[in-house]
């Protein structure tokens, strides 16, 4: 097992909004039992890219695992080059899904595979010096051109197309760079994934949990996000459940994917919390789903499990809308919110416990 780190207890008072009246939450001490190593909060600011932010900081969680620390990678580099695998899957289905800046975690393991990745200090996507990410102006622009290309019937981008489609990200995220040197030594993008970084997407694996397909098979997730229809493995949920406490535990983060446009997720106040009454947590996960109060609009890191004294289990959650809140850009989820309102989960592959393990295909 590995090493755990352990804070001293921390005791919080939360606030939580539920049914639109501000309340407090009966006052129990919350134990953090593991803070992981991660690296620290950023700031999305006005870019829909939480999926970039926190799939890094996901990676970055596993680099200071295996012994390398200090890094941080684009999130801009993802961003900018996911563009090209939105635009040409939506040209191709003829304008039919959804051409979104949004994303999630398998639109990095597309970059990483087919361009590498980089470091924030070689391409922060912020050309003119900005402070925040913007992406207003940038997401309409690629927008409008893109959907021109609709009604033009192309399948695929011209050359010409490119070449406007390519500086309209120089313009707002800068020029991508082709070689550049980390500690002395060249690296191009791909060079500095596989020899640097040596990340290899295909280790981690999103996993969900619903009844609407069978257990321990992929199945296309239902979700405008989900632009490429990848497979998410389907699993039970108390798997599912013990597949997320299990590698929290052994020192592995957990990538989270679900809602946050429920009333009792409050980041002011640091907290995310559900008041379930439901015995069948597998049909309230299901009713959600199928009803859409429950819908994936953001991903966040989970980088700890704490407790409060009568035995329930929070989730100490790393977000990526920047340090102004009650716990500095984190925030704490109990553990019916998870149950409730969580879509999907990646973890690397070594955390999934073997019994579970050995039911899901190779």
């Amino acid at each position: 097992m590995a090493k755990l780190f352990v804070l001293p207890v921390l005791f919080i008072s939360i606030h939580i909004n539920a049914q639109l009246t501000t309340v407090q939450k009966e006052k129990h001490s919350i134990r953090i039992l593991n803070q992981i190593p991660c690296s620290a909060v950023k700031d999305q600011y006005l870019s829909s890219t939480c999926w970039s932010f926190a799939g890094n900081s996901f990676f970055e969680s596993e680099l200071i695992r295996n012994g390398k620390k200090n890094i941080d990678l684009s999130e801009m580099y993802s961003a900018r080059l996911a563009w090209i695998q939105k635009i040409q899957l939506h040209l191709k289905k003829n304008g039919l899904n959804c051409l979104t800046p949004g994303g999630q975690f398998h639109t990095i393991q597309w970059v990483m595979k087919e361009y590498g990745m980089v470091p924030e200090e070689v391409y922060n996507g912020k050309p003119a010096g900005e402070i925040n990410h913007n992406h207003t102006n940038l997401d309409t622009a690629i927008t409008r051109f893109v959907k021109k290309l609709v009604r033009q019937k192309k399948q695929s981008p011209d050359a010409a197309d490119w070449i406007y489609i390519n500086s309209l990200l120089d313009r707002y995220l800068g020029k991508l760079p082709a070689i550049f040197i980390v500690q002395g030594q060249q690296y191009n993008p791909k060079t500095y994934m596989q020899q640097y970084l040596q990340l290899k997407p295909e280790d981690y694996v999103e996993i969900t949990s619903y009844t609407h397909h069978p257990y321990y098979k992929g199945f296309v997730l239902e979700n405008e996000y989900n632009f490429s229809d990848d497979l998410y493995m389907n699993l039970p949920f108390n798997e599912f459940k013990a597949i997320t406490d299990s590698a929290l535990m052994q020192g592995y983060t957990v990538l989270w994917n679900g809602d946050v446009s429920d009333e009792g997720f409050n980041f002011a106040n640091g907290a995310a919390y559900v008041d379930n009454k439901s015995t069948d947590i597998v049909s309230a996960r299901q009713s959600a789903f199928k009803d859409s109060t429950s819908y994936l609009d953001h991903v966040m890191h989970i980088v700890g499990l704490a407790k409060n004294e009568l035995g329930h289990t929070w989730y100490y959650v790393k977000n990526s809308w920047g340090v102004q809140n009650e716990l500095e850009g984190y925030l704490l989820m109990d553990e019916n919110y998870f149950a409730i309102k969580t879509t999907a989960i990646v973890v690397n592959r070594k955390a999934i416990p073997l019994p579970i393990q050995q039911k899901m295909p190779k």
